[in-house]
């Protein structure tokens, strides 16, 4: 475990996504959840906090950002939440989303498949976007599809906080939008961006993958709109 601010640590080395921890005076939540392989780490280091997480919220429904959410549910009892057009998918009531790959990606994901099984989980929460997720002093839902259509981002005003899920990434220190081969609409997920993202007042960015970057969040997420522009 890592802390990144007082009261957000991030669990390293995780097989999935970047997996967040807050601890509040209510108790213990986690943004995204990574892989179903992450179980076991997740519930290790939640036994040097408070017990299990009251609330798992998946910035998405893509496996490696919600994968041992059903496990953690049931072990701990845990609220699960999501937007609703990701709900469906992670419920088993909507088909998980299928993508346009190289050939060679294609092979290796297949071949990956038996080892990352998507496990279905109740969402007991919906949430949409203006609503607050009750972790933390609140956390305002921001509703960015693109990447998924029930996409989402959490804000935290008061300290500056924000959590982007695959809508921006820091891939190798480089900040980039979400993944292109798994984004079925890029350019909305750039809309969204700019439109809802970048003109918050935010110091701290804490993306799906990558480093978090704790200072100047916001003016580097400008930075990376500014350099999509001069490249287009």
């Amino acid at each position: 475990m890592k802390e990144v601010v007082p009261g957000v640590s991030m669990l390293e080395r995780s097989w999935g996504c970047n997996i967040y921890f807050l601890e509040w005076e209510g108790g213990v939540s986690l943004i995204d959840a990574g892989f179903p392989l992450d179980t076991r780490k997740i519930v290790k280091s939640l036994g040097t906090l408070t017990g299990g997480p009251d609330m798992l919220v998946a910035t998405h429904c893509h496996l490696d950002h919600m994968g041992s959410m059903a496990r953690l549910k049931e072990k701990f009892s845990s609220t699960v939440v999501a937007h609703p057009d990701d709900a469906m998918i992670m419920e088993g009531v909507a088909p998980y989303p299928t993508f346009k790959l190289k050939p060679i990606q294609a092979v290796y994901y297949k071949a990956l498949g038996p080892l990352y099984p998507y496990e279905f989980v109740e969402v007991d929460e919906r949430v949409t976007d203006g609503d607050v997720v009750d972790v933390m002093g609140g956390l305002e839902v921001l509703h960015v599809p693109g990447h998924t259509a029930g996409s989402i981002a959490l804000y935290q005003a008061d300290r500056g906080l924000l959590f982007t899920g695959d809508t921006v990434r820091n891939e190798n220190g480089v900040l980039e939008g979400p993944p292109p081969q798994f984004t079925p609409d890029l350019e909305r997920a750039f809309r969204g961006i700019e439109e809802k993202l970048v003109t918050l007042d935010f110091e701290v960015l804490l993306p799906g993958h990558g480093e978090p970057i704790v200072g100047g969040g916001r003016e580097a997420l400008a930075r990376m709109l500014e350099a999509r522009e001069r490249n287009r």
